[in-house]
């Protein structure tokens, strides 16, 4: 007597491989996300830290001698740096604030299988033990307030929830 074999033979095994093999696609999906999230993060915070301010002019310390002055175009004795006015984003002086921020994801494994992927943007520069951009942000008793941050945010919000919706498996 003999067998027949159906296209079903060994069907368990190879259900099993598929979901294996979609669970890993998932998951790398899943931590490429994150890296994006964080890429457009620092996109959106090059963006908002840019750009010329309103505030008081001060003239660079060791640069005194005879140039052109880029905002007036007239002839000066020294360079000229505008810092912000209260309310507007921090300046850029030496761009050291502006190119120090770091992008990071990481995902945190949740129980039934579940994970959370952050992106995040992080600048550990500080001033004696504080923060440089929480003192910027949030402003001390001799300085106002210089807030960045939620513009950030709002500027990334619409990229990170397209990036965020996109499909995971793609026909």
């Amino acid at each position: 007597m003999s067998t027949i074999k159906t296209s079903l033979d060994g069907a368990p095994d190879a259900i099993r491989a598929l979901t294996a093999d979609l669970v890993r696609q998932a998951g790398q999906e899943v931590k490429s996300r994150g890296f994006r999230v964080a890429n457009e993060l620092r996109t959106a915070s090059n963006f908002v830290l840019r750009g010329q301010r309103h505030g008081r002019r001060y003239k660079v310390p060791g640069t005194y001698r005879r140039q052109r002055d880029k905002a007036t175009g007239k002839m000066r004795n020294g360079r000229y740096y505008t810092a912000s006015a209260p309310g507007e984003p921090p300046a850029v002086r030496t761009g050291m604030f502006r190119l120090g921020w770091k992008q990071r994801s990481y995902a945190e494994d949740l129980s039934g299988g579940q994970c959370n992927v952050h992106g995040v943007i992080e600048n550990d520069q500080k001033v004696g033990s504080h923060l440089l951009g929480d003192i910027l942000d949030e402003g001390t008793k001799r300085m106002a307030p210089r807030p960045y941050k939620q513009r950030v945010i709002d500027r990334a919000v619409p990229k990170v929830l397209g990036i965020y919706n996109e499909p995971y498996f793609k026909d």
